[in-house]
């Protein structure tokens, strides 16, 4: 028998990562889970906070940012669902992508007809979440 574990991560817009772990910590409503092949079915809520998964060598392979949700682990493997999620890079690109999108939705936000659209100030908190997660 295997000894990893399936995780999709999913948004509304896509299907963000599928891959083969040998542990993904999730940042569970009570505080984080690791889950591993064999581990007791189970559905939690998530907080926003940071997915880690870890290869084969137990080594820190991915860092998903996760605004909530709700992850199922089941023997076929976990399923995150989550309204928004952000694959966390160290590189300076990923960084640059994730300010880009802030200043846009600053300046969105400048024009007085959208400066109370609660989605796009839900989008800014959790991009800058994001880029503080990646420094």
């Amino acid at each position: 028998m295997s000894d990893l574990i399936k995780i999709n991560i999913v948004t509304p817009l896509e299907l963000l990562k599928s891959k083969e772990t040998k542990m993904s910590v999730l940042p569970g409503s009570e505080g984080d889970l690791g889950v591993m092949s064999r581990h007791t079915p189970l559905m939690t809520l998530l907080n926003r906070g940071v997915i880690k998964l870890f290869d084969e060598n137990n080594s820190l392979s991915d860092k998903i940012a996760v605004d909530g949700g709700v992850a199922d682990i089941s023997e076929e493997g976990i399923t995150v669902l989550s309204e928004r999620a952000e694959i966390i890079g160290s590189n300076s690109s990923n960084k640059q992508i994730l300010e880009e999108k802030i200043n846009d939705l600053n300046l969105k936000l400048k024009k007085p007809e959208i400066a109370e659209d609660k989605t796009l100030k839900d989008e800014l908190e959790f991009l800058n979440f994001v880029l503080e997660k990646s420094n």
